[in-house]
């Protein structure tokens, strides 16, 4: 089997650059990555982005026009794609497998959003559990600070108070899920990535 490593934390903690120079760092060592994402690329991901994160006149989450239950059956249905079409052969492959979120990001925000925390976790049952979590963890106001550079906002990034409750709950879950390991992403970009790949190389016993 291969390795799945998935980086976690609220918006603008820098998620997606520590994905890319993690997924560097593996393929300088000879490591076959698949570097992916959620939501993912496929027909579901899509609908997600344009139902779900771009707003606009598509929008369909703002409270009102969709359940929260709808929501979180949403991202799994995606999850569910991505664990059978991409995760689980590629690790089945012996590759590693770097994701930009996964099912702790449904966690931390449907939860916040009122559902209930166990009904999430066993809606994502069938999730694969991967190797190591690394959660970038960022005071919110910093990440507001960042997104402001942002030119598209998604829902998510407007709403402070969401942020912040997001922020505790991803807390929440380092407690209760044993792989997820915390890296301060206050630090510079090349201080954060030395601290994942420290995670790293002690999950690969180097």
């Amino acid at each position: 089997m291969g390795t799945f490593i998935v980086l976690e934390g609220i918006d603008g903690a820098g998620k997606s650059t520590q994905a890319r120079l993690l997924a560097e760092w593996f393929e300088e060592r000879g490591y076959e990555v698949v570097l992916t994402k959620e939501p993912t690329d496929t027909a579901f991901g899509k609908l997600i982005r344009r139902l779900v994160l771009t707003g606009g006149r598509e929008g369909i989450i703002d409270g009102a026009k969709i359940s929260h239950e709808a929501e979180a059956l949403l991202f799994a249905a995606d999850r569910a794609e991505h664990v059978d079409k991409l995760i689980r052969p590629a690790l089945q492959a012996g590759k590693v497998v770097i994701s930009d979120r996964y099912f702790y990001s449904s966690l931390a925000y449907q939860w916040a959003r009122g559902l209930d925390l166990e009904w999430l976790i066993d809606l994502n049952r069938f999730a694969v559990r991967p190797d190591l979590v690394v959660l970038l963890d960022l005071p919110v106001r910093e990440s507001m600070k960042r997104l402001r550079s942002r030119r598209i906002k998604s829902e998510f990034d407007k709403i402070f108070e969401l942020q912040k409750r997001v922020r505790e709950n991803y807390l929440k879950l380092a407690e209760m899920f044993p792989e997820i390991k915390i890296v301060n992403a206050l630090d510079d970009v090349e201080t954060v990535h030395q601290q994942v790949v420290a995670l790293v190389e002690t999950l690969l016993g180097e």
